[in-house]
C-alpha cells in the first residue's frame, strides 16, 4: 500500500473534480481526496460536473489535472460526460467508478483511450495505488518541454504559431488576411502598439491602410478572440495580453 506521505508528494499540488449521484459516497471521497488534492470540486452528474469543468478553466485558465467520475448518473452518465471532456482536452486524466453491472458501458470508455477503473465498493488501499499513479504521469507529463508554437489565448482559443491558425475548441476560426497579420503584430509586441507601428507592419507587407481601417479591424478581431486580450490604451493604442503573459490564479 501507498504511503500518505508518498501520495501526497505527487497530489499535493493538483486539482481533482469528483462526480457522483450517490451522495454518502460522494461525500465520503471527497473528504479523502481533500486529506491529498489542494483543490477538489463535487458535482452530482455530468451536466453539472461539464458546467464546473469550463468554470475552472474560465477562472484559471487551466483544466481540471484529475477527473474522478462514476458511469450511471441522471441528466448526464459518466459516459457522455467523458466523451465531451475529451472533445475539449483529448489528454484529459479520467478514472472512473465502475460497478459489477456497468459493462455494457465500458466498451465505450476504452475507445475513448480511457483505462483506469475503480470497482466499487471503492477500497481505501486501491483507491490510493491509483491516485498515486495517476499523479505521477501527471506531475511527468507537466516537466515535458511545451510545444512553444502553441500559444493559450484564453477561453479554449489556441493559436497555433507556426501554421497562423486560430482554433476554439478545437475548431478552426476563419481569419481574414489582415486579421492575421494584425494577431501575429500583437502576439510578438509586449508593448503598447501604436497605430504607427500598426500602419508600418501593413506598408512592410504591401498593404495601405488608414487609422479609421485599422479601429475597423482591431473591432472585427476583437469578435473572434476572448474579449480581454485586447485593451484599448488612450492617446497610445492597443495591448494584447493572452492566457500565457497574466497572472494566473
Amino acid at each position: 500500500m501507498i504511503e500518505y506521505e508518498t501520495l501526497v508528494l505527487q497530489t499535493r499540488n493538483l486539482s481533482v473534480l469528483l462526480v457522483d449521484d450517490y451522495k454518502p459516497l460522494r461525500n465520503n471521497l471527497a473528504e479523502i481526496l481533500e486529506e491529498f488534492f489542494k483543490i477538489v470540486v463535487v458535482a452530482v452528474d455530468g451536466k453539472e460536473a461539464l458546467k464546473e469543468y469550463k468554470r475552472y478553466y474560465e477562472v484559471r485558465d487551466k483544466n481540471f489535472d484529475l477527473v474522478i467520475s462514476d458511469i450511471q448518473m441522471p441528466v448526464m452518465d459518466g459516459v457522455e460526460l467523458s466523451e465531451m471532456l475529451r472533445s475539449i482536452n483529448e489528454d484529459q486524466p479520467i478514472i472512473i467508478l465502475s460497478g459489477h453491472t456497468d459493462s455494457a458501458y465500458l466498451l465505450r470508455l476504452i475507445n475513448l483511450g480511457i483505462s483506469k477503473f475503480l470497482t466499487k465498493p471503492i477500497k481505501y488501499e486501491e483507491l490510493m495505488d491509483i491516485l498515486y499513479k495517476e499523479s505521477m504521469k501527471i506531475n511527468l507529463s507537466s516537466d515535458e518541454p511545451k510545444n512553444t508554437s502553441i500559444v493559450n489565448l484564453g477561453e479554449n482559443y489556441i493559436w497555433d504559431k507556426s501554421k497562423s491558425l486560430l482554433k476554439r475548441d478545437n475548431i478552426l476560426v476563419d481569419l481574414t488576411r489582415y486579421e492575421i497579420l494584425l494577431l501575429k503584430l500583437f502576439l510578438n509586441k509586449e508593448e503598447v502598439c501604436s497605430n504607427a507601428m500598426i500602419m508600418d507592419m501593413f506598408y512592410a507587407n504591401s498593404i495601405d491602410i488608414s487609422e479609421h481601417n485599422i479601429r475597423n479591424l482591431v473591432f472585427k478581431l476583437r469578435q473572434k478572440i476572448p474579449e480581454k486580450c485586447i485593451s484599448s490604451v488612450y492617446g497610445l493604442g492597443y495591448k494584447f495580453r493572452s492566457s500565457e503573459t497574466t497572472l494566473k490564479i
